[in-house]
Parts: C-alpha cells; structure tokens; sequence
C-alpha cells in the first residue's frame, strides 16, 4: 500500500468527469456560435477549399477582430477555440513547411490567446479541441459511435483528417467504463480488499482490448501517404521545430514569440491515466515529455490524472500480495497497455516512417521523424513501451526476479 498521502481515492465529479462520457463533454459540441462570431465559424468551414487555393491568409487578413468576451457558456468558448486552432494552423502552414510566416495577425491570434487562457490551455491545436469537442452525430438518435460520428471542423483533407481524430474519441469513449473501475480498484487498496480490485482490473480487460481493436481500424479512412503529406504539418507546433526556430509571435498579445507544441497522442487523457492507475512510471526525456503533454489537456483532465497517480496503489497493493489471480489481472492490464503502445508504433511506422523515406528532399528534413509535439517519434514511442512491459510483475510462486511477460508483441524489424 501506498502511504498516508495515497489514501485519497478521486471523485469523477470532481472532476466534471461523467460514467457516461468520460472525458468528452457532457453536452454534445455546438456546431454554431451566435451571429456575431461568424465570420470565425465560416471561415474555419471554408479552410480546406481556401487552402487549395492559396487564399487561406488573403482572407485571414480581412478578419475583423472581434470581441471573445461576447462568448456565454462553456460550450461557445469550446468551440471558439475549436475555429480559432483550425484557422491559426491552416494560417501558419497554407506553403507548408517553407515560407513560414513568424507571426500570426491579431484577428487570429487575440481571440485565439485569451480563450485559450480562459479555459487553461495553450493557444495551439490539440487533442481537446481537434477530437473532444468537435463532433456530431450523423444521426442525432442514434449511439455515441465511431461509425455514426463526423467531425464538425478539418483543416485540409477532410476525408482522412476526420478519421484521424475521430478514432481517439472512440478510443476515449471505449475508455468510459474503465474510470468507476479505476475508483474501485483503489477502494479494493485502501480497504485491502483483493476482490474488489481484482475484479476490477479484471474488468478493464474488455476496455483496453476495444481500445487496441479501434485504434488498429486507423487506415479504413486515413490514407497513410495524405496523412504524411498533406496534413501531418498542419497539426506541427512551434516548439522544436526547425520551420519555426524562434517560435511565433501572437500579434497583439506579445512582441516575443510563443514556443507551444503541436498536437500528440500524448495529451489523450485515457492513456496518461492508466499509467499512473498501474504505477508505470517513465523516466527521463519521455517521462518529461509525457508530463509537458498534460499541459495541454483540460484543467480538469490532467488534474484528474494527477489524482489517480496520488491514490492508493494498486502496483505496491498487488506486489504485496501473494494472490497470484489477483496478480494475473494486474499484469493482463499492463500487458494489453504494453500491446496498444506496441500497435500504436507500428502504425507510426506505416504513417511516418515509411512515407518520410520516400518523401526524403522533399520536406524539411528535420521534422522528417518528428512527431507533431516536437518529439523525436520512434524512440520515444519504443521507450514508453518497454518502460510498459518493464513493470509486469513476476508470478507469486515464481523465482524471485522472474517476469511473468506474457506473449511478447511482434515488432516489424524495420521498427525494431
């Protein structure tokens, strides 16, 4: 057991977080603001059509800057932040990588800067506002799924930029049930009651293996070669980025340029939150990048994690216990969190890797296998997987210091 300071077990509502959506919101996303914002709203549906016309910062300069604090409700500044990142970006990024300008206009970067702060963000894209918050239902009765999802706002090629953010809501939405279950198995902890928290992770199996299953449907609608492309730069940021060594200047805000990353799957909140519900912890690089990442969730999101990672510990609870079924469930948990991230390595592989070399002197060659938060992709993503596999614990009747590893994923050598 953890010591006195993991007693406390989180509270979903603490949180604004519901069992019925997680972390998506528990509104469905507006699709319209109030007149006023609207030329924010048609210029955020027009981006794609005026980026293949090179008319995307013509018309950027035409914005009229209008006043943020008009905006009522939650619900209206999530969705101003939604058109704002989709214009900033498609802004920065209409030539590509070269030819980048180093400000963005006051139109654009005001209102985009002060909601940003007023829901505790930075002012770039990220997984919130391209996923969380910018959906529809295609058929407004029917259930809260991938295949009856569409995105509200794309940058550029809205077929395949769709997909790609439309996969983690269901990733997050398959994830739902999982957060009473992470409540319980800390209250198993704190009352050193073995059931309930072995029933509890045994639980989360079906949960992590829908997630794998939703996340390998990737290339049914996102096509790896427009991923990499003609659209993979648009979600760059301005941190550690060669395009833009200085960072970018918000016109209005500052004469100093901003540094923000771009968007990651490491500010997926459900992720985040199982490693610290199963006590993995990264060190160094990628445990520091994974750590800046939860700056760019929600207030709420990331606090929650920080939460789960303060509670009772399931991790020291297992490995002091000598219930080997409780321990087998325990390690199923890392072991199938092992294989997403190995899953997940193997589709940066197809979507970056592989396009990158036969891109070569085509781009910029240092954001070749660069990932979209500014992190250098394969060794970070092959050190959060083996940091995963590292922490199954050896069986209960086994030799001291025997990792009871399960089948191990099966890694293309090219990845390797």
């Amino acid at each position: 057991m953890g010591g006195m300071e993991s007693s406390t077990i989180p509270r979903l509502s603490d949180f604004h977080l519901s069992e019925d959506r997680g972390f998506l919101s528990a509104e469905d996303p507006l699709e319209f603001l109030p007149p006023y914002f609207s030329p924010w709203v048609d210029l955020a549906r027009d981006t794609p059509k005026l980026l293949e016309t090179k008319q995307l910062r013509e018309r950027v300069h035409k914005l009229p800057l209008l006043n943020h604090t008009r905006l009522r409700g939650q619900q209206e500044w999530y969705l101003a932040r939604v058109v704002l990142s989709m214009i900033g970006h498609a802004y920065v990024w209409q030539e590509g990588e070269a030819g980048v300008p180093d400000y963005l206009p006051r139109s654009v970067a005001v209102p985009w800067y002060r909601v940003s702060e007023h829901l505790g963000v930075p002012p770039i894209i990220s997984h919130h506002c391209a996923s969380l918050v910018n959906w529809k239902k295609k058929d407004p009765n029917g259930p809260l799924e991938l295949d009856n999802l569409q995105l509200l706002f794309c940058i550029t090629c809205p077929r395949d930029f769709a997909w790609f953010f439309l996969i983690p809501i269901q990733i997050e939405m398959h994830f739902t049930p999982a957060l009473p279950l992470l409540v319980q198995a800390q209250e198993g902890v704190l009352e050193g009651n073995s059931k309930l928290t072995k029933d509890a992770l045994t639980a989360m199996t079906p949960v992590l293996n829908k997630m794998k299953q939703t996340l390998g449907r990737m290339k049914e609608q996102c096509d790896p070669e427009v991923f990499y492309n003609q659209f993979r730069y648009f979600l760059s940021g301005w941190k550690d980025n060669p395009a833009l060594p200085h960072g970018l200047i918000y016109e209005g805000v500052s004469d100093k340029p901003f540094q923000f990353s771009g968007g990651s799957a490491a500010q997926v909140a459900t992720v985040q939150c199982l490693d610290e519900f199963l006590g993995i912890r990264h060190d160094d690089r990628p445990g520091a990048f994974l750590m800046r990442m939860r700056d760019y969730m929600l207030p709420d999101h990331r606090n929650f994690i920080a939460a789960v990672g303060k509670g009772p510990s399931v991790r020291n609870f297992v490995s002091n216990s000598d219930d080997q079924e409780l321990r087998t469930a325990y390690n199923t948990c890392v072991s199938l969190l092992r294989d997403f991230r190995s899953l997940h390595i193997r589709i940066i592989a197809s979507y970056v890797i592989i396009p990158s070399k036969r891109a070569k002197g085509h781009k910029v060659e240092g954001l070749a296998n660069v990932g979209t938060g500014g992190t250098g992709i394969m060794s970070f993503l092959k050190s959060v997987r083996d940091t995963t596999a590292a922490a199954l614990l050896p069986d209960v009747s086994g030799p001291t210091g025997n990792q009871h590893r399960g089948k191990e994923p099966i890694i293309p050598s090219s990845v390797n």
